[in-house]
């Protein structure tokens, strides 16, 4: 009598809820296991991919052309010196692509780091970068441990050091990650057509939230 006041019943399950548990385990696995699978395909494609050369000469085209628009913008245009410039802090978003870009091109976006929509832009994509790993910006006190001896402790401390352009920018920019954003639904046209002609590339000024809203 007292053992089987002792006993505890065990709950319920249906056999169905047991073979749906199951089936969504082994639908998970073998999901991993074909994405794995077809990351690997990817990465052997890419090696044993041979180049003809019209695509070098397509490449390298590309590239020249790149360069001379640079040149040509830079003659052209007469843009105020740094100084006179209402705002300190500027958005850049490489629309077309870096891969046709000329070196000269890549290395000013690199230098740029295509920085942020602030605190919308900080909070959705906004990764850290410490001891060469980047980590996701959810513990304050990697913040602090990365950006204390500046007065920077918090993820708003970030927010407000580049929103504000503060003392610290240079280190708190460079915490951060570089922003990957997402392709818009309707597809960007008339990439390489300036802004003011029509097209998306160029200086559009506080328009340049409204496209951050789209990608973002």
């Amino acid at each position: 009598m007292m053992a089987e006041e002792g006993t505890q019943q065990l709950p319920y399950v249906r056999e169905t809820v047991l073979k749906k548990r199951k089936v969504n385990e082994d639908w998970a696995i073998k999901n991993r296991e074909r994405k794995a699978a077809k990351r690997q395909r990817r990465r052997d494609d890419g090696k044993g991919a041979i180049k003809r050369p019209e695509d070098f000469v397509r490449e390298f085209r590309n590239k020249e052309l790149d360069f001379v628009r640079m040149r040509t913008r830079l003659k052209v245009r007469k843009l105020p010196p740094a100084e006179s410039l209402s705002s300190k802090l500027i958005f850049a978003i490489c629309i077309p692509g870096t891969t046709d870009l000329h070196p000269h091109m890549r290395k000013i976006l690199r230098k740029l780091r295509l920085t942020q929509n602030v605190k919308e832009l900080i909070y959705k994509k906004g990764q850290g970068f410490m001891d060469k790993e980047p980590f996701p910006l959810t513990s304050n006190d990697l913040i602090e441990k990365a950006l204390g001896e500046h007065g920077i402790i918090c993820l708003e401390d970030v927010v407000h050091e580049i929103a504000t352009v503060g003392p610290h920018f240079k280190e708190a920019s460079n915490f951060l990650m570089p922003f990957k954003l997402k392709c818009p639904e309707r597809r960007l046209q008339m990439k390489k057509k300036p802004y003011k002609d029509g097209g998306v590339s160029g200086n559009r000024e506080d328009k340049i939230n409204e496209l951050i809203e789209k990608l973002n």
